[in-house]
């Protein structure tokens, strides 16, 4: 049988002109940690397209493909505390751009192009909802055990210059999972267009990253 890989598309928070929102990312994470199990510092992303196992030949037509993907480098802003009650996570949401939807469409056409089967997550599904995980086995009584000011999150400044290929395989040493990066595309070197303005979003359940 072919060894396969379970993949993803994401945008990492851990880059240089990022550490600062990712500092208050943390920050936030670790004062909710009683309330479940803390994702890694290392593992904090915002899932584009869900891709599930892959093989070898498949991971090669998809880096292909994602060497033709044209974007911009965009800014993106957090928001409010969200949870998915499957299964059972607390994250971060992300204020709706124009920007990130647009990226993750291309990225979840090419891979129903390249792997030719449904996948779940595709931005024009009401399932789509950018986020990004905070903690783990959260569950759902504790959501009303915090304040409303935390419930608000934080609203930190993200700026996207690139976007990666990544492999979620169990972690060697801890518990959970490690998200290791394959592959990265650098986005054009446009200015960011700060918003003022974003429309507000609802709550969905269910969604795998």
């Amino acid at each position: 049988m072919e060894r396969t890989r379970r993949l993803f598309f994401a945008l990492d928070v851990s880059t240089p002109e990022n550490a600062q929102a990712k500092a208050e990312i943390i920050r936030l994470k670790h004062t909710l940690s009683p309330l479940g199990q803390p994702v890694l510092d290392d593992n904090l992303h915002l899932t584009l397209a869900f891709l599930g196992d892959v093989s070898q030949g498949a991971y090669s037509s998809l880096c292909h493909a994602a060497d033709k993907i044209d974007a911009s480098v965009f800014s993106l802003r957090t928001g409010s505390i969200g949870y998915f009650n499957k299964p059972k996570i607390l994250w971060l949401g992300i204020h709706p751009s124009r920007e990130l939807e647009r990226l993750a469409e291309s990225l979840n056409t090419l891979s129903h192009a390249v792997l030719g089967t449904d996948k779940e997550g595709i931005p024009d599904s009401p399932r789509f909802l950018p986020h990004i995980s905070l903690l783990r086995q959260v569950e759902a009584s504790a959501i009303n055990t915090i304040s409303d000011a935390y419930k608000e999150g934080m609203s930190s400044s993200l700026t996207v210059q690139r976007f990666g290929l990544y492999q979620s395989a169990p972690h060697p040493t801890h518990k959970g999972v490690q998200y290791t990066c394959l592959n990265t595309w650098p986005l054009s070197a446009a200015k960011p267009t700060p918003k003022s303005d974003f429309p507000s979003y609802s709550l969905k359940d269910d969604h795998e990253l």
